[in-house]
């Protein structure tokens, strides 16, 4: 406007970087694991409460339970709730297998299916 003209901007060479200066952690280390566990009786209840109250993930084996066991059915009810409260999830894998897993872990339940040709 006054006479002055824009400086032109000069094209910056590229720049390496080397990111061995600037690495991190690939993991967060944490106390959580994947806990597997063979349920017995109804006395195991408090054992899994508080495995999951430290997060960890569940797998709970009921083969020991017969089909339709009324023990096997209230120990699921109170791992719902116990799942409910942490705002984690309870999925039932089979009518043996389920799993309970801490907030922010999500279970998706897929079925992979092949075509024959």
């Amino acid at each position: 406007m006054f006479g002055r003209k824009k400086k032109e901007k000069k094209k910056s060479e590229k720049e390496f970087v080397d990111l061995e200066d600037h690495s991190s952690p690939m993991y967060a280390p944490s106390d959580a694991r994947v806990k597997v566990v063979e349920v017995t009786s109804y006395r195991d209840l408090k054992a899994l409460t508080d495995m999951a109250y430290r997060g960890n993930i569940l797998v709970l084996d009921f083969s020991r339970f017969a089909d339709g066991d009324n023990v096997k059915r209230d120990i699921a009810k109170n791992l719902m709730d116990v799942a409910r409260d942490i705002s984690g999830y309870f999925v039932e894998v089979s009518d043996r297998l389920m799993v309970l897993s801490p907030s922010g872990l999500n279970i998706d339940k897929c079925r992979i299916n092949y075509k024959e040709k």
